[in-house]
């Protein structure tokens, strides 16, 4: 397999390590180095007398270094894994040595004791019946309390909502900070956390362009629909029931969905990874497609500290494994299972399922008649070419593409279609390059306004590599 810089990075989570592995990545620094398909090795100068022996597990990967760090990657890990994407040439020598098989014989042995474990039926308790119902009246207390205090909330804020309806949206031009952040505070002491983040992002909307009562008013109006569907909970279908309760704030550990959820088999392709920063929070969106069957997936997971993240993915890896679905009316969040890396699609080839933008405007209007919430479809569109407009970046169409009129973030523009592109500048002008000035197959997040484009392929470079 070959890496590049960018899977490379993708693995080095916290940017103090990126930067001093950069600082080691330099060939003088190193000795020993080598590799198999499946591991890296080398021994990296420092301050004491013995270099310190850097491993890297491919198949994971996984990294182990003997220097006192407890950070994985250390800044070795991460400057081995930048020559093996830089300067794989370096990396000569083919018998690993004895301190990395003894490592890699270990994690083979805790692997196949994890497989057992998780085979192994849960020892007997010594008095199950007993501890069992002990543990269901206490959860059937812990609910009935939960259930009070979320519908007293959700009773509140419907009040709330007509009181904004009744003095009309421009009253709200005039309410202070302290309004909205009060009305939030009691949801969240109401135990419905996902209620009060709508109603935070409420007075966002307030002057955010000249359509933002025409927002605002939609944005209420989901809200108050979210409320009403709260309130009549045990008339609601199970997949419904599950939606509700996860938007307004209700969390499903994994290991029950998990549980409960069927397995979905598949070889996944990574299509695009996003990642996002809040103090030492790191959130990565990590969007896959299944091969066989086509479906989105999309897998969000936390690191805190410059941790790694808990599944390793790479931007056009590909993974055999299982992932379970969040039940709900549109499945797309999921949990990865156990998953094998493949590798990387060769040639970075566009995947398949593209489709046009006609098919994509009745996609998410089927989707938004099913679930009315949802922000987010995911799109994988090909044929559209990106331009500069006086609006901003669109993805032209040639004529005979379908699509509406000027609606939703698309137009026609003489017998082409054109689609908004919610990016800037700079990224417009990537794509562009991407593109040669040739159709491009983008994926992205539509939103109903526009095509938030995350990844492109050239269909030209694609046909020239295949």
């Amino acid at each position: 397999m070959t890496w590049t810089e960018e899977q490379a990075r993708a693995l080095i989570t916290d940017p103090g390590t990126l930067k001093r592995g950069q600082e080691l990545a330099a060939p003088a620094k190193w000795g020993n180095l080598g590799r198999t398909d499946s591991a890296a090795w080398g021994e990296c100068k420092g301050s004491g007398s013995k270099p310190y022996q850097t491993g890297i597990d491919l198949t994971g990967p996984a990294f182990k270094c003997s220097c006192p760090s407890h950070a994985f990657p250390c800044k070795h890990g991460a400057a081995l894994l930048l020559l093996l994407a830089r300067q794989p040439q370096l990396l000569s020598t083919t018998t690993p040595p004895p301190w990395l098989t003894e490592w890699l014989d270990k994690r083979q042995q805790n692997q196949e004791k994890k497989v057992v474990r998780t085979q192994e039926p849960a020892a007997p308790t010594a008095d199950p019946q007993a501890t069992e119902a002990a543990a269901e009246a206490a959860r059937q207390k812990r609910e009935a309390q939960r259930q009070t205090r979320m519908q007293r909330g959700v009773q509140e804020l419907e009040t709330w909502l007509v009181d904004i309806m009744r003095a009309g949206l421009a009253a709200t031009d005039q309410q202070p900070r302290s309004y909205w952040e009060n009305q939030a505070a009691r949801l969240v002491d109401n135990q419905l956390p996902g209620l009060a983040t709508v109603v935070r992002e409420l007075p966002t909307l307030r002057h955010q362009g000249a359509d933002w009562p025409a927002r605002m008013l939609a944005r209420l109006g989901e809200l108050y629909l979210l409320v009403r569907a709260f309130l009549r909970l045990p008339e609601l279908a199970e997949d419904a029931r599950q939606e509700v309760l996860q938007l307004v704030g209700v969390p499903l550990r994994k290991e029950d969905v998990q549980a409960t959820q069927p397995a979905i088999p598949d070889e996944w392709r990574v299509l695009a990874l996003t990642t996002t920063e809040e103090e030492r929070l790191t959130v990565r969106r990590a969007w896959l497609q299944g091969r066989q069957t086509g479906r989105f997936a999309l897998v969000v997971e936390f690191s805190f500290g410059g941790q790694a993240f808990v599944t390793p993915l790479l931007p056009d890896g590909s993974y055999a494994g299982e992932l379970t679905f969040y039940p709900g009316l549109l499945p797309l969040r999921a949990i990865p299972g156990q998953l094998t890396f493949q590798g990387t699609s060769q040639g970075s080839s566009a995947p398949t399922g593209s489709c046009g933008p006609a098919q994509l405007l009745e996609e998410y209007a089927g989707a938004l008649g099913r679930q009315p919430w949802f922000r987010e479809w995911p799109a994988l569109l090909t044929g559209g070419v990106p331009v500069p407009t006086a609006e901003g970046w669109m993805l032209r169409f040639p004529a005979g593409s379908g699509g509406p009129d000027a609606t939703n973030g698309t137009s026609r523009e003489n017998t082409t279609t054109a689609i908004r592109l919610l990016c800037d500048d700079l990224f417009g002008w990537e794509l562009r390059a991407i593109s040669g000035g040739e159709p491009l197959t983008i994926f992205g997040e539509w939103t109903g306004q526009g095509l938030r484009p995350l990844v492109g392929w050239n269909a030209v470079a694609e046909r020239q590599t295949t």
